[in-house]
C-alpha cells in the first residue's frame, strides 16, 4: 500500500489491478454494466470540484481532465456487477488522488544512488501555484524535468536533515559523599561500588562552601546572618514569657526572617551597584561594520503544547521579522516544538506554519516538528530536538509560546557566548508585557520597577554561578547534551519520578560539569506574558509548586555548587515559606491566648514595636529603592511619562500586594499540603489571553478564603480584640478576597489606569519594533480567523485535497506513523458513513491523523460522498 506522500512508487497506490488491461486479460467478458449519463455527470462533477479545490482554474483543462479520469474509471468499473453511481464517483476520486499522489512524489521527494527515499520538504501552499504553471504534470506517466526542477525550488523543508546523536545518561546520587559514608556507617544505606557513585565523572571544578566566597558574597552573608541574628535576639525576649512555645516560634522566626533579609539585601546592594557603578558592557550595533562577522547559525527553539496558534505564529513572526530587520535571519533557524495532543490544534499549527514559512519566505528558515507522544514534558522536547538536530548547531535559545525577543538581543547573546566558551547557559530576564488587566498591570509595574533592583543584586552576589529560568535563554548544545540529561527521582510522583521543573536542575548540572551560568540582566529585548487574573496565576504556581517541591530532595545532591543548592533552596522557600508563615501567625495567635494577661499583651506589644515595623520595612523598602533607582538612574525604558506618576503607582501596587498576601499565603499553603500529599497536578497548557473573573469563579476560588477571614475574624473580636488592627492586612484580604479577585481581573479598570497614566511601562509609551510587529501579526491572525471558514479542522483536512497533501507531507518527513489496523479502519469508516467524523472521539482522531493510509482513505470516501465548500485552508 502506498499513499500521497509515500516514497515508493506510486503505481501502487491503490494495487495493481487499476492498471491492468482487462481486455487482454478477459478478451471475450462483455461489458457488464452500463451506467445511466446521470451518474456519469455527477462523477464528472465531483471530479472536476477536487481538481478547482487544488486550486486549477483553467476550465477548459479541468472540463478535460475530469472526462478523461471518469472514462478511466468506467472502463475499470465496467466489469464489476455492482457497479453504481457511488462506485464510480469513489473510483474516479482514487484514480484522481493516484494522479496528484505521482505529481506530488516527484516534487517532494528526491532519492539518492541507490534510490533510498530522501524526505526534504513540502510544497505546502505552493501547490496551486505549481499546479497552475504545469497542469501537464497531472497528465502524463512522468513529469517534465523542467516542471520537477522549477517546483522543487517552491519545496519548503519541515525539518532539517537529521544527525542522531544520544544525550549523555546522567549520575545524580541525592547525597553527598560524606552523607553517604555516613549513612552507610549508621546502617541506613547499604555501601555500594559504583565508582561513578562514589565521584561522579561530571564534577570538574572544587565547589566546597570556602571556595566560593568573595567580597561581595562575603558581605551580603555577614549582613544577613547579621541582621537575622539580632532580630532573632530580640523576638527571643520578646515570646520569653510563653513557656514552650518560645523554641518553635523562635525557629520559624529565623527561617522566615532570614529569607526577608537575604532578600532586602540583596535589593540594597542592586540599588548601590545602580547609582554608584559605572561599568558598561560594550555592544556592537546593527550599523556597525562587521556586525554579524564570525557568528555561527543558532537554533531559536519555541517548544508548544496545545497552544493558541495564531499568539505562537505571531510571537515567532515577530522574531523573524525583528532579525530580518537587522540581516540576522540567515544566522538563526527558527523551529516551532510541538507536543500538542489536541488534534484540532495540531491541524491548525501545520496550516499556521505553512503560511508563515511562505510569509517568511527563503531568507528566514523555520521548522515545525510534532511528536506523538510529549515524553518528559518540555525538557523530553528539548531533548529530541538536541538528539535529532543538536549537532548542526552550537547553540539553542529557548523561548516559551508567549515570548518575544529582539533580533538585536539575539545577535549580542550568541557574540557573548563566542567571545567567552565556558558560558554554558545565558540567562536575558524577560519583561512582562502586553496585558491589561489590572492584576497584569500590578505584575508588570512590579516586575519593570523593583525587578530592576533585586536582578543587579542578584547578578552582582552570583556572578557565573547564576540559574536558568527556562526560557528566552542560550543555552551551549554539546555541553548540554553531555551533562543535563535529566535522571528520573527515586519513588512515585510528585515528589518523585520525572523532574518536572527542569530549568533549575539543568542549570545545577551544567555548572556541576564546570559550566558557567550567567545573567545578562543589562540586556534589554526580553518579553514575555503574565497571567491576567489571580486564578489564572494560582494555576501557575500550583504546578510550579509541585516542581520545585520536588528540589527539597535535591538540596543534598552530590556535586552540586553550593550556589546551586541555594538557587534549589530559594525555589523550594518561595513555596514553603507560605505554609511556615501560617504555622508562625497561628503558633503567635495560640501562645497569645494560653499565655494569657501581661505574657499576652508582651507578645503583642513585641509584634507591634520594632521587629514589626524591621520586618515591614525589610519587605516594603526595596519598593522605594527601585522608585529611586527610576529617578536618580533611569533605564532607556524609563520614559518621563512612567516616572511622572510612578510614586503613586508604588502607593496602588503596595496597597494590591498587601491585599493579596494573604490570600496567596493560603493558596501555597495549600498547594504545598496537597504535593505532600502525593496529589499530583496536571501540567496543561496555561491561559494567556486577557479573561475577567466571574462571580461564580471567583466565589468557587475564595469561599474558603472568605470563610477563614470571617472566623478568625469573629473569634478575635469576641476574645482578643487588640489583635484586629495589626492582623487588619491579612484579615482583609481574605474577608473581601471575592471582590478583590473580580477587580484585579477587570479590563476595563486596567484600561482606565493605562489611561491616567499608573501602572505604567515604558513598552506602553514606546512600544519596541519587535512589540508592534507582533501586534501587527496577531491581529492579522486574528481577522484571518475570524474569516476563515469554521469548518471542523478534522472534516477541513480530509476534504480540502491540498491541506491533505501538507499533513501528509508533514508525517512523511517525520517519518513515523502510529498504526491503523485493517479492521478498526474499516469500523472507523462504518461510524463515518453512518454517523458522520463527529462521531470519532478525539484519541482516535489523534490516532488517524497519525498515520497516512488511514487518512488518505478517509478522504476518498468524503470527497465521493459530497463536494466540498471550503477553499484552500491555508491560502
Amino acid at each position: 500500500m502506498s499513499h500521497l506522500s509515500s516514497t515508493t512508487d506510486v503505481g501502487a497506490v491503490f494495487g495493481h489491478s487499476f492498471d491492468t488491461d482487462l481486455g487482454s486479460v478477459f478478451p471475450h467478458v462483455p461489458a457488464l454494466v452500463e451506467l445511466p449519463e446521470s451518474d456519469v455527470r455527477s462523477a464528472k462533477m465531483v471530479v472536476a470540484e477536487y481538481l478547482r479545490d487544488l486550486g486549477l482554474t483553467d476550465p477548459e483543462f479541468i472540463a478535460a481532465e475530469s472526462k478523461r479520469i471518469v472514462s478511466d474509471a468506467l472502463e475499470q468499473i465496467a466489469t464489476d456487477p455492482k457497479a453504481n453511481g457511488k462506485r464510480l464517483r469513489k473510483l474516479a476520486v482514487r484514480l484522481t488522488v493516484k494522479k496528484l499522489a505521482k505529481w506530488v512524489h516527484a516534487i517532494e521527494v528526491e532519492n539518492d544512488a541507490s534510490d533510498s527515499p530522501i524526505p526534504t520538504g513540502v510544497i505546502g501552499a505552493h501547490l496551486p501555484e505549481l499546479l497552475n504553471l504545469h497542469p501537464e504534470g497531472l497528465l502524463g506517466d512522468t513529469l517534465p524535468e523542467p516542471l520537477v526542477a522549477n517546483a522543487k525550488t517552491k519545496r519548503k523543508p519541515v525539518v532539517p536533515q537529521s544527525k542522531p546523536k544520544e544525550m549523555t545518561k546522567q549520575e545524580l546520587p541525592l547525597l553527598p559523599r560524606w552523607g553517604k559514608q555516613f549513612a552507610e556507617k549508621l546502617g541506613w544505606q547499604q555501601a555500594k561500588r559504583d565508582q561513578r557513585e562514589q565521584a561522579p565523572a561530571t564534577q570538574q571544578t572544587d565547589c566546597s562552601v570556602l571556595n566560593c566566597f568573595n567580597v561581595t558574597r562575603s558581605l551580603l552573608a555577614f549582613l544577613t546572618v547579621l541582621t537575622t541574628g539580632a532580630a532573632a535576639a530580640a523576638y527571643w525576649e520578646t515570646v520569653s514569657a510563653t513557656g514552650f512555645f518560645q523554641y518553635p516560634l523562635v525557629a520559624l522566626f529565623v527561617l522566615l526572617f532570614f529569607w526577608i533579609a537575604f532578600s532586602f539585601w540583596t535589593a540594597s546592594m542592586g540599588l548601590a551597584s545602580i547609582l554608584f557603578s559605572k561599568k558598561q558592557k560594550k555592544t556592537l550595533s546593527p550599523g556597525d561594520d562587521g556586525y554579524l562577522d564570525g557568528l555561527p547559525r543558532s537554533a531559536i527553539l519555541m517548544p508548544i503544547y496545545n497552544e493558541d496558534t495564531s499568539s505562537v505564529m505571531a510571537n515567532l513572526k515577530a522574531v523573524a521579522l525583528s532579525l530580518k530587520s537587522i540581516a540576522a535571519a540567515e544566522k538563526f533557524d527558527l523551529f516551532v516544538l510541538s507536543d500538542t495532543t489536541n488534534p484540532d490544534i495540531w491541524l491548525e499549527e501545520e496550516r499556521a506554519w505553512a503560511k508563515l514559512a511562505i510569509d517568511l519566505g527563503d531568507s528566514c528558515n523555520v521548522y515545525y516538528r510534532h511528536r506523538p507522544k510529549n515524553v518528559s514534558r518540555k525538557a523530553g522536547n528539548i531533548a529530541d530536538f538536541c538528539q535529532r538536530w543538536g549537532d548542526h548547531y552550537p547553540y539553542m535559545i529557548v523561548l516559551d509560546a508567549d515570548s518575544v525577543m529582539d533580533g538585536a538581543t539575539l545577535v549580542e547573546m550568541v557574540r557573548r557566548m563566542e567571545n567567552d566558551p565556558k558560558i554554558g547557559i545565558l540567562q536575558v530576564p524577560p519583561t512582562p508585557v502586553n496585558r491589561q488587566s489590572f492584576f497584569a498591570r500590578t505584575q508588570q509595574f512590579a516586575a519593570q520597577v523593583y525587578g530592576r533592583v533585586f536582578l543587579e543584586g542578584f547578578a552582582l552576589w552570583s556572578e557565573c554561578d547564576g540559574n536558568y529560568w527556562g526560557h528566552n535563554a542560550i543555552i551551549r548544545i554539546k555541553p548540554f547534551m553531555e551533562h543535563c540529561d535529566l535522571p528520573v527521582l527515586p519513588g512515585n510522583g510528585p515528589l518523585g519520578g520525572e523532574i518536572l521543573s527542569h530549568d533549575f536542575v539543568e542549570a545545577a548540572l551544567m555548572r556541576r560539569a564546570g559550566w558557567k551560568i550567567c545573567l545578562a540582566h543589562d540586556l534589554q529585548g526580553s518579553y514575555e506574558e503574565c497571567p491576567t487574573t489571580m486564578l489564572d496565576y494560582a494555576q501557575r504556581d500550583q504546578r510550579w509548586c509541585q516542581g520545585n517541591m520536588q528540589h527539597m530532595g535535591l538540596l543534598l545532591a552530590d556535586g552540586f555548587h553550593p550556589a546551586s543548592r541555594l538557587h534549589l533552596s530559594m525555589g523550594v522557600m518561595s513555596y514553603l515559606s507560605s505554609p511556615l508563615w501560617l504555622v508562625f501567625l497561628s503558633l503567635s495567635l495560640v501562645a497569645a491566648f494560653i499565655s494569657g494577661g501581661s505574657e499576652g499583651n508582651a507578645i503583642l506589644g513585641g509584634l507591634a514595636g520594632g521587629l514589626f515595623a524591621a520586618t515591614m520595612g525589610m519587605l516594603l523598602l526595596p519598593k522605594a529603592f527601585g522608585l529611586i533607582a527610576l529617578y536618580l538612574r533611569p533605564a532607556p525604558h524609563d520614559t518621563p511619562e512612567v516616572r511622572e506618576k510612578a510614586w503613586m503607582s508604588v502607593l496602588l501596587e503596595t496597597a494590591i500586594a498587601i491585599l493579596i498576601a494573604p490570600i496567596m499565603m493560603l493558596l501555597h499553603s495549600q498547594f504545598v499540603l496537597a504535593t505532600l500529599r502525593g496529589k499530583k497536578v496536571k501540567w496543561n497548557a496555561q491561559q494567556r489571553d486577557d479573561t475577567g473573573v466571574s462571580l461564580g469563579d471567583a466565589i468557587m476560588m475564595h469561599w474558603g478564603h472568605t470563610l477563614i477571614g470571617l472566623v478568625v475574624t469573629t473569634a478575635l473580636f469576641m476574645t482578643a480584640p487588640a489583635f484586629l488592627f495589626w492582623l487588619s492586612p491579612v484579615l482583609v484580604g481574605l474577608l473581601f478576597s471575592v471582590p478583590i479577585s473580580m477587580v484585579l481581573g477587570s479590563l476595563e479598570i486596567g484600561r482606565n489606569l493605562k489611561k491616567n497614566g499608573l501602572l505604567m511601562i515604558g513598552e506602553e509609551v514606546h512600544s519596541p519594533e519587535v512589540l508592534t510587529a507582533q501586534r501587527t501579526a496577531l491581529a492579522q491572525g486574528f481577522r484571518e480567523k475570524q474569516g476563515a471558514s469554521k469548518t471542523d479542522p478534522f472534516q477541513l483536512v480530509l476534504e480540502d485535497p491540498a491541506y491533505l497533501v501538507l499533513h501528509l507531507g508533514i508525517l512523511r518527513t517525520a517519518d513515523r506513523e502510529i498504526p491503523v489496523f485493517r479492521d478498526q479502519l474499516m469500523e472507523i469508516q462504518a461510524i463515518v458513513k453512518k454517523d458522520g467524523l463527529q462521531a470519532l472521539p478525539p484519541q482516535v482522531r489523534f490516532q488517524i491523523q497519525n498515520n497516512r493510509y488511514a487518512m488518505e482513505q478517509l478522504h476518498i470516501q468524503l470527497r465521493s460522498q459530497r463536494q466540498p465548500k471550503s477553499a484552500l485552508a491555508y491560502r
